[in-house]
């Protein structure tokens, strides 16, 4: 391995930090829920609305995070950015009232907003093609291991270290370190001198219009944003176990939190897999219909099920979801250089617009119904549909398809 391959991991594990320090943050609402609803006496479709609130900034910046990745440049645009994460962090460790959480969940959102795209823009900078999907599949693990630590470390910081506040505590300060760290770490390319521009002179609307105008795209956002609809469940599984399975809230921790952890191994063996095969459609169909056959076996445990059981079918679900983790490099081999990062924001921008409606929509058909029937069967629908799209309407990209 080269010096620039040595220099790439470096990058890779500084990156890897931001993420998991960023997904740790977009799951504690959910992971928190049990007790916000008791201590703020929420709705269940107010929750919901706590939930996405990260999201909401989130999805409006995806556009211009691609448009910021080919402007400003991956280094900058994701240091600014995280100040705003900084500032929200503080906030929502201070709060005590629902405006405030809300208004620290779209800082940090919108802090974070930028990451992922200028991630894989580093990564795809850094790495050769042959070894991309293998290490978007090693950033994306850091997703599972940051919502572990939400979901497990929050109800034992509840139940042993005095409160939930203490664990935020340690995030903001592991957040500021990785911030002065990436100021040092973080280079847009090798060779910045000789780096050639793919800005697209611009032109913002030539470049949506180039990256709408490719039909290829379009079975894969509209699998993204099914996706979103049936994910929206993992978010509000603590809840769920909560009311519907009975369970305590240690018990709701570990099964959530070893759902997530499976998807650490998950979104690295899926991105190995599919460079090895040499393929992108077939591991995204084969996990995607094995995570909706897994959802409908989850929903159908009885409560007299152990609760191992309700575990071992999580960490399944929490492996095949990483699913997603294709769809990037699949933009990527679909567009030209030159509106990739536009093209990697409008797929972020729709999964995340289907996921921030999805979960105060779910809590609200809560609060109607008196119970998760009909939520469920809506998420579960999603996920049969998801299939059925990768299935039929998506092409292959490996080795890249890409029109001028």
């Amino acid at each position: 391995m080269g010096q620039k391959g040595r220099y790439g991991l470096v990058i890779l594990a500084s990156i890897c930090v931001n993420y998991f320090i960023e997904n740790f943050l977009r799951s504690a609402p959910s992971a928190l829920s049990p007790i916000l609803i008791e201590g703020l006496g929420l709705s269940y479709g107010a929750a919901g609305l706590l939930i996405s609130s990260y999201s909401l900034l989130y999805a409006a910046m995806q556009i211009p995070s691609g448009i910021l990745s080919d402007g400003l440049g991956p280094r900058r645009t994701i240091i600014g950015f995280t100040l705003f994460s900084v500032v929200g962090v503080s906030l929502f460790y201070l709060g005590s009232r629902m405006a405030v959480l809300l208004a620290a969940q779209m800082l940090i959102g919108l802090g974070f907003s930028v990451f992922y795209i200028n991630a894989v823009k580093l990564i795809s900078n850094w790495f050769p093609p042959e070894r991309q999907a293998s290490a978007v599949g090693i950033l994306s693990a850091t997703l599972g291991l940051g919502s572990f630590t939400a979901y497990i470390g929050f109800p034992l910081s509840t139940s042993r270290a005095g409160g939930w506040r203490t664990l935020y505590l340690y995030c903001s300060a592991l957040l500021v370190a990785n911030l002065v760290a990436n100021l040092f770490i973080l280079r847009d390319s090798p060779n910045p001198k000789t780096q050639k521009s793919t800005s697209f002179d611009g032109s913002l609307g030539l470049a949506l219009k180039q990256v709408l105008g490719n039909r290829r795209l379009y079975p894969l956002l509209a699998g993204y944003v099914l996706a979103g609809l049936s994910w929206v469940f993992l978010s509000w599984l603590p809840q769920y176990l909560t009311d519907a399975r009975g369970f305590s809230y240690i018990d709701v921790g570990i099964v959530s939190s070893v759902g997530t952890l499976a998807g650490i191994p998950g979104c690295i063996l899926i991105g190995a897999v599919s460079d090895k095969l040499r393929k992108r459609k077939l591991p995204l169909v084969a996990f995607s219909a094995a995570y909706s056959c897994l959802l409908a076996l989850f929903l159908c445990l009885p409560s007299w099920m152990p609760q191992a059981v309700f575990a071992v079918v999580a960490a399944a679900i929490g492996f095949t979801v990483s699913l997603w983790v294709l769809l990037i490099p699949m933009v990527s081999e679909t567009l030209p250089p030159e509106i990739e990062g536009m093209g990697l924001g409008v797929l972020n921008s729709v999964g995340t617009l289907g996921f921030t409606l999805s979960a105060p929509v779910y809590g609200m058909l809560v609060d109607e119904s008196g119970g998760y029937l009909i939520s469920n069967v809506v998420i579960l629908i999603g996920g049969v549909l998801m299939t059925a799209v990768y299935s039929f309407f998506t092409s292959e990209t490996y080795g890249g398809v890409r029109e001028p």
